[in-house]
């Protein structure tokens, strides 16, 4: 198992990159907050505009479908304009969208609403994959990954007694306009504060003479690389499992367990609390074999086997009825996905070099929205027509069948040698 870029990356100023760190995270919650932001909503949009569980499947992939196609074209766009221009646009996009929710009439003005908002939302990962790729060598990206992904986590924890409370007091519109101001805000510093590592250098050093910055990575070039397919096809059976904790989990409890807005509000943040710490402990643990020697995709799918063994346990959900024991192993689920989440997102950057990062972790997102989509889809109509227990069964079994794939993939050194030809290149360009 090779290293892939990971031992060629410098080492960047330590304070620096934690300010990108908390910017990061920064935008992360927020963009999780305004997604969340409809289905801690749901009951009461569903029932005021007679929405059923298929119909909402429908608004949740319309959301789905636009964010896969984004997610590459966005991987893309990154990689043209860079982080600082792609990222802060995205931003502003995505929250204008939000708060254009607001005047939802019905499914089809939701449906409508919720594609516009996943244009500028596909970037907020891929652009914090590239400005990590940029800041941080190996023993460090997996940390900060699992940091800023934090916002995985914290964003739903924050946007259930958020957005339920602003709805309690001054209605379901207004969650929706404040949710889309946070963003508003965050653009302030980021275009403010942010420059990535080569910029400063050149502006500190006043010189004209820098190394060329490689274009996008040719198509041809990211659709043939089975590297880029390997982490895709884990994507594709993993984040599926998340989708399902992010949109549905508020409704399972309302359905299944009889819980009220206020209840949900109450009650609902606490997987997210499991799932935060996840994030930052599989991040901090592949970085720790990372520096005892342990090659570094090899960490990562270590990692990543400890996250698919805890989400299985998300299945016991059917045998309790009890609140707290539903609670109990919904949280230990939610905090193995995002263990595994920390580690599966750090593997294009350990994969591909810096320039590439968005492009290539755009294509493994395109993979993990399509199988959202087919998920989701497959949700809605279970749901309606039988009941959540095949969900559950099949949100334990997905994740080992994706880390299976990605090691069968990835398991052979002749073809993963190949990828690091472009490396080569560019180090030998560099020198001269």
């Amino acid at each position: 198992m090779i290293n892939g870029y990971s031992e060629v990356r410098p080492r960047t100023p330590t304070s620096k990159g934690n300010n990108v760190v908390v910017l990061l995270l920064a935008a992360t919650i927020i963009n999780y907050i305004d997604r969340q932001t409809l289905s801690v909503l749901a009951p009461v949009l569903l029932k005021e505009f007679h929405i059923s569980s298929l119909q909402y499947s429908y608004a949740v992939n319309s959301f789905l479908v636009v964010y896969a196609v984004m997610y590459l074209l966005m991987g893309r766009v990154l990689d043209r304009v860079g982080t600082r221009n792609g990222l802060g646009g995205a931003v502003i996009w995505w929250s204008l969208m939000e708060m254009l929710h607001a005047t939802v009439v019905g499914i089809k003005t939701l449906c409508v609403y919720r594609a516009l908002l996943a244009i500028g939302e596909a970037a907020v990962v891929p652009g914090g994959i590239k400005a990590v790729a940029e800041w941080f060598d190996a023993k460090q990206r997996s940390v900060a990954v699992g940091i800023f992904e934090m916002g995985f986590s914290l964003g739903p924890l924050i946007a259930v007694p958020l957005v339920g409370w602003i709805s309690l007091r001054e209605g379901w519109h207004a969650a929706f306009i404040w949710t889309g101001l946070l963003g508003l805000i965050w653009v302030i510093p980021w275009f403010l504060f942010y420059r990535s590592p080569e910029i400063r250098t050149l502006n500190q050093e006043n010189s004209l003479h820098s190394r060329k910055t490689p274009g996008p990575m040719p198509w041809g070039e990211l659709f043939c690389s089975k590297q880029v397919w390997a982490v895709g096809f884990a994507r594709l059976f993993g984040d599926p499992v998340w989708y399902f904790y992010l949109f549905w989990i508020p409704k399972y409890l309302s359905d299944s367990r009889g819980l009220s807005l206020k209840s949900i509000a109450a009650f609902a943040w606490i997987p997210y609390v499991a799932s935060l710490i996840g994030g930052l402990a599989g991040g901090v643990g592949s970085s720790c074999l990372v520096r005892r020697g342990v090659a570094t995709v090899k960490a990562r799918l270590y990692g990543m086997s400890v996250g698919a063994i805890l989400v299985s346990s998300g299945v016991l959900c059917v045998h309790f009825s009890s609140l707290l024991w539903v609670l109990v192993v919904m949280s230990i689920a939610a905090f193995g996905m995002m263990f595994w989440g920390a580690n599966v997102d750090t593997l294009p950057i350990d994969l591909f070099s810096p320039e590439h990062a968005g492009q290539t972790y755009g294509f493994t997102g395109l993979m993990a929205a399509t199988g959202g989509i087919l998920f989701t889809g497959g949700t809605g109509y279970v749901v309606q027509h039988y009941s959540y227990t095949p969900v559950w069964v099949a949100s334990a079994v997905m994740l080992p069948i994706g880390i299976g794939i990605l090691f069968l993939i990835l398991h052979n050194p002749r073809d993963q040698r190949s990828e690091l030809l472009p490396l080569q290149k560019s180090i030998r360009e560099t020198k001269s």
